[in-house]
């Protein structure tokens, strides 16, 4: 029996033996992570604390990220695409940004004039032309000259302008539109916000980093940042240049009559048959002055073909006769040697 204890004794020590060396080597380890850990964190810790932002995990180096998962918070995509969400839902707040749009369609029956004075107006209205084209200067035809402009003029004194280009014609058509692009142009706003913050972080960590492997993965997040960048900026110019600017598109067409867009009455059958005989006679006698137009515009041009299809017509008139000459000469002889046959025959 007291052997048998000394036994039990002596295999309890031994465990206990090997146990607790076994504790010291593990807790020295767990240490030497935690202070490796620690190292190798500490500078981007250091720099996110001092400005109040801690770098997106996925976008810094291997080490980095490793070091800061033992506290720091990370701005993630999700983070970020929340505060987007909050800053549209409060849309109400930031003042609207809307694009304005219009066309107008007018008739004249002054072309030049009419030219000359719009562009009156939109040195008048601190506008400037976008684009324009003139077509249609056809000698040939009356009334036939169109003009197509684009205009941009500031937004708040679009209303304006059309209202003045209804005072220099006729308008037949009128069109205007608003696009609301609110949360559009917020989310925009939120991204440059978040890219510029993400920007000055890696910059101030590209400064400290020690190992080329982190400067080489630093400075390829920074060149992704930067292309981001300038691209949301870029379509920021072009939000503010069409929301300052309105764009308003003008169709011109000279006219011998301008068009009657609305009565200021129902028309009678009588008026209705005189208006409808007017117009007939109007186009007839638009007609008959583009022919005498082209007619005198290409008279030696006529000359020169009719000239040519007579003298064809001659050529081919004496072919046939000479032909019907010849046939009926072949014809005679025909006739006289079978009359000399016929009378051989007889003797």
């Amino acid at each position: 029996m007291d052997r048998g204890a000394k036994k039990r004794s002596g295999g309890f020590t031994m465990k206990k033996k090997y146990i607790i060396p076994g504790l010291v080597l593990i807790g020295c380890m767990f240490f030497a992570a935690c202070g490796s850990t620690k190292s190798a964190s500490y500078k981007i810790k250091e720099y996110a604390a001092d400005n109040g932002f801690y770098a997106e995990a996925e976008s810094m180096p291997a080490s980095y990220s490793k070091g800061l998962a033992d506290g720091a918070s990370f701005s993630s995509r999700s983070s970020s695409s929340s505060s987007i969400m909050e800053d549209s839902a409060s849309t109400d707040i930031v003042s609207r940004k809307v694009i304005k749009n219009a066309s107008l369609e007018v008739q004249t029956r002054t072309f030049d004039a009419f030219i000359e004075e719009l562009n009156r107006k939109i040195t008048e209205f601190d506008g400037y032309i976008e684009s324009a084209s003139v077509s249609g200067n056809n000698i040939y035809s009356s009334s036939s000259r169109n003009a197509y402009y684009t205009i941009r003029v500031p937004e708040d004194k679009l209303s304006a302008m059309m209202d003045s280009i209804g005072d220099l014609g006729t308008v037949i058509t009128s069109n205007y539109n608003e696009d609301d692009i609110t949360l559009s142009y917020v989310d925009v706003e939120s991204r440059i916000k978040t890219l510029t913050t993400e920007q000055e972080t890696l910059l101030g960590l590209l400064e400290k980093a020690g190992h080329l492997e982190d400067i080489i993965r630093l400075e390829e997040r920074l060149s992704e940042v930067n292309y981001q960048l300038e691209t949301y900026k870029s379509r920021q110019r072009t939000y503010d240049n069409k929301i300052s600017y309105s764009t308003l598109n003008v169709n011109v067409k000279e006219v011998m009559r301008v068009a009657t867009v609305v009565e200021p009455e129902p028309q009678t059958l009588g008026q209705r048959i005189a208006n409808g005989f007017g117009d007939n006679m109007q186009n007839i006698k638009t007609t008959l002055e583009n022919f005498i137009v082209w007619f005198l515009s290409y008279i030696v041009n006529i000359i020169l073909v009719c000239g040519c299809i007579a003298i064809g017509v001659v050529i081919v008139l004496k072919n046939n006769k000479k032909g019907a000459q010849r046939r009926k000469a072949e014809q005679s002889k025909k006739n006289d040697s079978s009359n000399e046959t016929e009378m051989g025959n007889n003797k």
